[in-house]
């Protein structure tokens, strides 16, 4: 398979529970990005025509497929030929097991 760009994954891992110094309960889950993931990225829909009071924003979609692997991660961090994509939630995965690939909507 081609590479045009990697992903990281945003990993959750579960700690303990505790309490702070005013009683309050804080939770043990704790967030990192993971590993670089080479992966092939086509873009499915990119406008920066949002605007908002403060300025403009960009709605994007993408299809990402990388080698086939375990991956359930709910958010990504994309970039492509050096661009960043920025963060995005995962919408749908999708194992294409006869091509030996996952395929992933954000």
């Amino acid at each position: 398979m081609r590479y045009n760009g990697h992903l990281k994954a945003l990993i959750v891992s579960e700690g303990e529970d505790s309490v702070n110094e005013y009683g309050e309960p804080i939770s043990g889950e704790q967030e990192s990005w993971g590993e670089e993931i080479p992966c092939s990225i086509k873009t499915n829909s990119d406008t920066r025509l949002g605007k908002y009071e403060d300025g403009e924003f960009r709605q994007a979609s993408f299809l990402i497929l990388i080698e086939m692997s375990e991956f359930d991660a709910v958010r990504i961090k994309l970039e492509r030929l050096g661009e960043d994509l920025g963060e995005h939630r995962v919408m749908s995965v999708e194992p294409l097991t006869t091509v030996g690939r996952i395929q992933i909507m954000v």
